[in-house]
């Protein structure tokens, strides 16, 4: 039996930060784009590795699972052009053969402007976890029986910087967006487009940030059984700064025109989202981070529902809990995160090591529990756990 991994990945959030949140099991974050000038040293070597693991997953009675995957990148120098850079992957899971072309692009830089063109990911806001201001990343995962790759997919931008002695102000306009759907989807050709401005400060940075953006999930029409994925607009502002070992992090954002269902019909609504998180340096090598993520509808004049019947409160909220640290030398890396709903009706515990025999060869570990009462949307998930080893050798 195959259990909804990816669904169990929003255990977490509430129904509504569930139309736009994916995590991988390993990392709870979202990688920033760096945006930076074109490194003046192309690398010419194809980068090969290759995984195999094994898993154990299921409620009560566990199934195995087992999977190989090897991972593919390089980069190109084209001359004037610039850069050409590429990452795939092709797996085996469970006798099923998949290819992922996870990243293509152009990049390119010319005085103060920074340019690039093709399939990666753009990431935005400050807390690790919290889509608050996240552009659109499609293709992520929490557990499943595949393996992790060495990178994770994008989507297809245009992205255009410029870089001041003041400020960065970073662009980009977005094509076929990747949006899943519980129901028959009902099409769209919406595209996405957003800028974000960065200022630095005393030990830390503020972002301003505007965009078209397109949900993750498709919001579920209960009275014609149909999933739409409308385009909404985001207006938001992200800060950091430290204060010793300590990292304090904010991110808010005004959603205008997100989609909600009656029992009959869908009809737009604004929502206000925050999160504040720190991260602290306990040691060299030992992070803790902590954060805490609230979303609230501006209006809510009768009942809305998200799909299976579920009510969708006005207001709700999660929590995000890690710590990890570098043990022999750094050879071994260790972590556990807790995430769950802050009325503690459901939540995911996570654990996972890694142990680097060599530079080529290493070794995993992970375990994972999910936990959800009756009545909530991941009730039928309750006592879902999953256990993996993995190696991985570089050539």
């Amino acid at each position: 039996m195959r259990y909804p991994l990816a669904i169990a990945a929003l255990v977490f959030a509430t129904p509504v930060l569930a139309q736009e949140l994916d995590l991988d099991f390993d990392s709870f974050g979202f990688d920033e784009d760096s945006g930076g000038i074109v490194d003046d040293l192309p690398k010419t070597s194809v980068e090969i590795s290759a995984s195999v693991g094994l898993s154990y997953s299921g409620i009560g009675v566990l199934d195995e699972s087992w999977a190989a995957q090897i991972n593919l990148a390089n980069e190109h120098s084209l001359g004037s052009l610039g850069y050409l850079e590429w990452a795939a992957n092709a797996a085996i899971v469970d006798e099923d053969r998949t290819f992922d072309l996870s990243r293509i692009h152009l990049q390119n830089s010319a005085g103060d402007f920074s340019w690039k063109l093709g399939k990666y990911r753009i990431g935005w806001g400050e807390i690790e976890g919290a889509p608050v201001l996240d552009v659109v990343n499609g293709g992520l995962s929490f557990g499943g029986s595949g393996l992790p790759s060495d990178e994770l997919p994008g989507q297809w931008f245009a992205g255009l910087d410029y870089f001041s002695s003041a400020f960065t102000l970073s662009s980009f306009v977005g094509i076929s967006p990747e949006v899943s759907h519980q129901a028959m989807a009902v099409g769209s050709t919406e595209m996405e487009a957003g800028i974000k401005v960065n200022v630095p400060i005393e030990s830390g940075a503020v972002s301003i940030y505007a965009a078209q953006l397109v949900p993750q999930s498709g919001v579920v029409d209960l009275g014609s059984d149909t999933s739409t994925a409308a385009p909404y607009a985001l207006a938001g502002i992200s800060a950091n700064r430290s204060f010793g070992n300590l990292l304090v992090e904010i991110d808010v954002a005004g959603k205008f025109g997100l989609q909600r269902s009656t029992n009959t019909a869908l009809s737009d609504h604004d929502r206000i989202d925050a999160a504040f998180g720190v991260e602290y340096a306990a040691s060299n090598t030992m992070q803790i981070s902590a954060a805490v993520v609230g979303q609230r509808w501006l209006k809510q004049t009768e009942d809305y529902f998200e799909f299976g019947g579920y009510l969708s409160p006005q207001t709700s909220g999660n929590y995000i809990l890690g710590v990890s640290d570098e043990l022999m030398d750094g050879k071994l890396s260790v972590s556990a995160n807790r995430l769950g709903t802050l009325d503690n009706n459901s939540s995911v515990t996570a654990l996972s090591a890694s142990y680097a025999y060599s530079d080529r060869l290493e070794f995993g570990a992970s375990a994972m529990w999910l936990e959800a009462e009756t009545g909530t949307p991941f009730e039928a998930l309750d006592g879902f756990s999953q256990f993996g080893l993995t190696s991985t050798f570089r050539f």
